[in-house]
């Protein structure tokens, strides 16, 4: 049995068998309190939805580390962002918390544990906001990071070792939520007044009963007729002879009231620099979704994403490696993608051209490489441009169509 649980379950099943036996003090998900960015985005819907959008769009990029536009898969810091930043988060998971973070408190924080010899980054751990302070010294001008700790003690984490992302200042009393704090209280009163509306909004049915009938008449007619609407669950009256009913219908929220839910949504859009037809605010003036989804990322996405590499470039990568080429980077070319007909056409003209390779189309739908596809072709017969500009002559002579049969213009 030792064997078969050497071969077959593997080192990390065994790994796994001891750290279950240690036995670690576990604390529940649903048992922890609520971070800063979750409580802000559960105030305000029209926030939720500009952060949530934004913070799913951009978690959707491939983070990668390039050399000069080239992957570089092999080395540890693009594992780091692009595998597992930390224990217990993924890539997805770690790039749209902070950025949701971001775009609720109007900053985010993730201490960098390295390596001690090598100095190597480790790990990305998520730091709620709420619990850290950021300070400047007086000699210096470094910054550091205070970080509340679960045990009610404080470090000093220096800004080295944090990435710090933030919305629109890199000081701490510019954020979404006091920008739009009028918007979102003139909204929330007025959604609570609607409230009230709706309490006392009852149709009203109109009884016309014939003259002449005493107090104690009019009364007992009343009362049954009410009952019978009841008992019928209001759809059904019986009335007597010479007795008329209408129903007088109330409407459940002034038409006027609508338009600030618009107004808020337009307001929440044009600080978090979303076209406002994105939440709901209106309709889109593009002709097509390419147009819609350049905006958005212009806009938008474009601008955290630059911030976001500019963090990365500066706290995982030391000088001598950035001078070298390397870069983080997003992958924004799969957010953009065009429909069929106008993708058909810019590979098309992008072969033609010889500004594309086929294997760059090819890898770009998801597709194997081609064995002739990494050379650059120009249209006259899609030959190689490297063999058009060695034998010039063959665009004046034509010889090589000739030679294939196909004539002097082919």
């Amino acid at each position: 049995m030792g064997i078969f649980t050497r071969k077959g379950r593997g080192a990390r099943a065994a790994k796994r068998d001891a750290r279950a036996r240690d036995e670690p003090a576990v604390t529940t998900l649903s048992g922890l309190p609520w971070r800063s960015s979750e409580f802000r985005a559960n105030a305000s819907e029209a926030i939720c939805a500009a952060a949530g959008r934004m913070a799913n769009t951009l978690a959707s990029a491939p983070l990668r580390l390039y050399q000069n536009e080239q992957v570089q898969s092999g080395d540890a810091l693009d594992r780091l962002v692009a595998f597992s930043p930390a224990p217990g988060w993924n890539a997805f998971a770690f790039v749209r918390d902070m950025e949701l973070t971001r775009g609720t408190t109007g900053r985010a924080y993730a201490a960098i544990l390295r390596d001690g010899d090598q100095m190597e980054a480790q790990a990305l751990i998520y730091l709620d906001p709420a619990k850290v302070q950021t300070l400047r010294a007086r000699e210096t001008g470094d910054l550091w990071h205070k970080v509340a700790t679960e045990g009610g003690e404080s470090i000093l984490v220096h800004d080295s070792d944090m990435l710090r992302l933030t919305w629109l200042s890199s000081g701490n009393g510019l954020t979404p939520q006091k920008v739009l704090g009028g918007t979102l209280e003139y909204d929330a009163q007025v959604k609570d007044f609607s409230l009230n509306q709706l309490d006392g909004v009852h149709d009203t049915i109109l009884i016309q009963v014939p003259g002449g009938l005493s107090p104690e008449r009019r009364a007992t007619m009343a009362k049954d007729i009410l009952n019978t609407y009841q008992a019928t669950g209001k759809t059904a009256l019986i009335l007597d002879s010479g007795a008329q009913a209408s129903r007088l219908a109330a409407a459940a929220v002034n038409p006027q009231v609508l338009n600030v839910e618009k107004v808020t949504k337009s307001r929440v859009s044009a600080v978090y620099g979303l076209p406002a037809h994105l939440l709901g605010a209106g309709e889109s003036a593009k002709q097509g979704s390419e147009e819609e989804m350049q905006e958005f990322l212009t806009l938008s996405i474009v601008p955290a994403a630059v911030q976001w590499e500019a963090e990365l470039n500066k706290k995982l990568l030391t000088y001598e490696r950035w001078a070298q080429g390397y870069r983080f980077a997003f992958d924004l070319t799969a957010l953009s993608r065009a429909n069929t007909a106008v993708l058909a056409e810019k590979y098309f003209k992008g072969v033609r051209g010889a500004w594309m390779k086929p294997n760059e189309v090819r890898k770009k739908e998801g597709l194997p490489p081609d064995p002739n596809g990494d050379t650059l072709v120009i249209s006259r017969d899609l030959l190689p441009l490297e063999y058009i500009i060695t034998h010039p002559e063959e665009l004046i002579t034509g010889g090589r169509g000739k030679t294939n049969g196909e004539g002097e213009n082919s």
